[in-house]
């Protein structure tokens, strides 16, 4: 088990027009603890040896030869800031037997040149929260960076007050971010901007097709001249990828908290997961972050400020989009691609919507009346605010009740159905909506309520991570050493769409108001 190289240092090495990132030695772990372990991604990508013995992960640590904190900039709620991992350690790229190539990144290892007069530490809360969102995120389907293990430092971190510290090893095909480019278009010069730029387009486009299987021998970055149409490609790709991210994010009640473009991977995942929570009650305007005073970042307003992102991304990509290298026909192009990532996004929330409610967009999008029951849903979970998970499960509860009845007259005017509601106003719209919702599926086909439920039960989680029942079992953790409740509930989220007793218990409403909950980025 080892480390082979560290291309993005070997990139900078080689790009002597700027540095993107400082060499930093490895930590030692030897007096830390295994807090918690993700068995399942270390089988994944290949990770061999007994990494609850802290000698063994010393060693593979140790291994990496060229551990370095990259450097990269970005827009911090729109204003553009000079950053870098002030906390953070790309320990190098790992290759498993099957070729696949992983970046191993820790996150709070202690200060870096990119600190700012930090700590460089984190907490083993903040650690532990990580990891379990991430691979509660996982479990939903949502592309993110995956947590392998959280370990224990033997020493304090003060934040307000002396906590126990955390370390987090985090991976993913790499950490190339927005914020990278915008880094290395004002530390390059043209030339080499262009040349890193192609090479760390070319890494992310052979992630997504699977190819990015290499020899030890071949550099895993292949420097190389402009390819506008390689960079309309990426560009393409990423936006649909992007667009369905953002899709993911609102179909699963997600805020990320802070979508600075220092957090917006070229992956197209998930990234930096500080400040983030999920909404209970269907609120467009919820934020939780601390610092996101203004709600720039709110629930609603992901799409558009991942709008605001993608331009910049684009300015980046602006000297790369022609050949020729003129102004006027670069900047049509952008535009043209900037409209198609709007485009790709309106259209990925809109079939979340339809999805959601087991209605394929594919088959009824020419049909005025499933229009109809879609717009005034939303419009029904804008002005009743019901919670967001429970509500498309009682949905789930009136198609089953109907697929029950054996006559198509119970459906006249929802009357007869009314014996079987149970269920408060506050959970489900008006019983008219619920019928004719029931009776054009009906009307669809014989198979059509079926496949409705069966669509609605793979985009419904029937297990999302509680903000209140998060908070709990890391308390149970943190501060009273008691893992029981931690490893139930991450073993429940392994498989969040299972239809059951533990799913439905776990997934009930915090019993008073989150109102007040607020959440930190742990620096």
């Amino acid at each position: 088990m080892s480390f082979w190289r560290s291309d993005y240092w070997a990139l900078g090495q080689t790009l002597s027009s700027g540095r993107l990132g400082a060499d930093m030695p490895s930590p030692d772990l030897s007096a830390m603890r295994l807090a918690s372990l993700n068995h399942a991604l270390q089988e994944e990508l290949g990770l061999v040896g007994d990494l609850k013995e802290m000698n063994t992960v010393s060693e593979w640590v140790l291994d990496a030869s060229q551990p370095m904190a990259m450097a990269y900039a970005g827009h911090q709620y729109g204003h553009f800031t000079m950053l870098g991992d002030g906390r953070a350690l790309l320990l190098g790229e790992w290759q498993n037997d099957l070729g696949i190539c992983y970046d191993v990144h820790l996150k709070g290892s202690g200060p870096t040149p990119f600190a700012r007069g930090g700590d460089g530490l984190a907490t083993l809360r903040a650690m532990l929260r990580e990891f379990m969102i991430s691979e509660a995120l996982h479990g939903l389907g949502v592309p993110t960076t995956r947590s392998l293990m959280v370990l224990e430092t033997p020493f304090k971190v003060w934040r307000d007050v002396d906590q126990r510290g955390g370390l987090l090893f985090r991976t993913a095909p790499h950490h190339g971010r927005i914020g990278t480019l915008e880094y290395a278009i004002r530390a390059l010069s043209p030339e080499n901007y262009a040349r890193y730029t192609m090479a760390i387009l070319d890494r992310t486009t052979r992630c997504w097709s699977g190819t990015s299987s290499i020899d030890q021998e071949q550099g895993l970055y292949t420097l190389g001249n402009s390819d506008p149409d390689g960079v309309r490609s990426f560009f393409e790709e990423w936006s649909k990828r992007q667009a369905e991210l953002v899709a993911h994010w609102m179909r699963v009640g997600f805020v990320h908290g802070v979508l600075n473009t220092d957090n917006i991977s070229l992956l197209g995942i998930t990234m930096d997961l500080g400040p983030c929570a999920f909404v209970n009650s269907y609120d467009l305007n919820r934020s939780f972050s601390s610092i996101d005073s203004h709600g720039r970042y709110a629930w609603g307003r992901q799409s558009e400020i991942m709008e605001w992102n993608a331009g910049v991304l684009l300015s980046c990509l602006l000297p790369l989009l022609d050949g020729d290298q003129k102004e006027t026909r670069a900047m049509m192009i952008a535009k043209e691609l900037f409209q198609q990532y709007r485009d790709f996004s309106k259209q990925a929330l809109e079939c979340m919507q339809w999805m959601k409610l087991g209605l394929d967009p594919q088959r009824f999008q020419s049909n005025k009346e499933a229009h109809s029951l879609v717009s005034n849903w939303q419009a029904w979970l804008v002005q009743a605010r019901p919670d967001y998970y429970l509500a498309y499960l009682n949905l789930e509860d009136k198609i089953q009740q109907a697929m029950q009845l054996d006559s198509e007259a119970h459906l006249v005017d929802g009357l007869e159905l009314e014996s079987a509601w149970t269920i408060s106003q506050d959970d489900l719209p008006s019983k008219a909506w619920v019928a004719q919702w029931i009776n054009f599926l009906k009307k669809a086909g014989e198979d059509a309520c079926q496949d409705a439920l069966s669509l609605m039960q793979s985009q419904n989680p029937n297990l999302i991570p509680r903000n209140h029942l998060v908070e709990n079992v890391l308390d149970q953790m943190v501060l009273y050493n008691n893992d029981a409740d931690w490893d139930e509930l991450m073993a429940a989220m392994r498989e969040p769409y299972q239809r059951g007793g533990l799913n439905r218990r776990l997934n009930q409403p915090p019993p008073l108001s989150d109102a007040g909950y607020c959440t930190f980025c742990g620096t």
